[in-house]
């Protein structure tokens, strides 16, 4: 494959593959490094690809196979070292004050920490349709999961997202 190929078939997803991978991995660099290591892989193995695939879930799938191996291997390494300090110090966000209105960047960062929560495939299927704005055909494909599974999915991180929001919402607003 010529670079000019690679160019237009796999570079043109590189900033929804870090989206994607930062939608897993809470550090800049270390999404960085995960598309860079997806776009090696595609580089080395771009010969050997079937035409008829979808390239975007492709290259998708792989981020998302890429962040979860990052994650359990850092997940082992901190069991390891037995440091548990700075897993729980990235858990605690700073709450604003109950008599305050919530901001913009408060909600969205609000949103972000009940997002990260979610198990895995709600996290994934609810970031690639409101975040990435993927049809539920596309993410069936990316995530290797069925089409009603993917829906079920959605519908359940939406819900648990709107409780959460809801109860957190409701307890900084509650006088002290």
């Amino acid at each position: 494959m010529q670079k000019e190929e690679f160019l237009r078939k796999f570079m043109v997803h590189k900033n929804k593959m870090y989206r994607f991978a930062r939608s897993y991995i809470s550090d800049d660099e270390e999404a960085k490094d995960v598309v860079q290591d997806v776009l090696l892989k595609l580089w080395e193995t771009a010969a050997t690809l079937n035409e008829g695939k979808n390239t975007e879930a492709w290259c998708m799938a792989l981020v998302r196979n890429k962040s979860l191996d990052r994650l359990k291997r850092a997940e082992r390494k901190l069991r390891s070292v037995g440091d548990y300090s700075s897993a729980e110090a990235n858990a605690v966000s700073a709450e604003p004050a109950p008599d305050r209105r919530l901001s913009n960047k408060e909600l969205g960062e609000m949103i972000q920490n009940s997002a990260a929560a979610l198990p895995e495939k709600q996290r994934a299927a609810f970031h690639l349709r409101d975040v990435e704005g993927y049809s539920y055909l596309e993410i069936s494909e990316t995530l290797e999961m069925d089409m009603n599974q993917v829906k079920v999915n959605i519908f359940r991180a939406r819900k648990a997202l709107r409780e959460a929001l809801t109860n957190r919402i409701s307890d900084e607003r509650r006088p002290a």
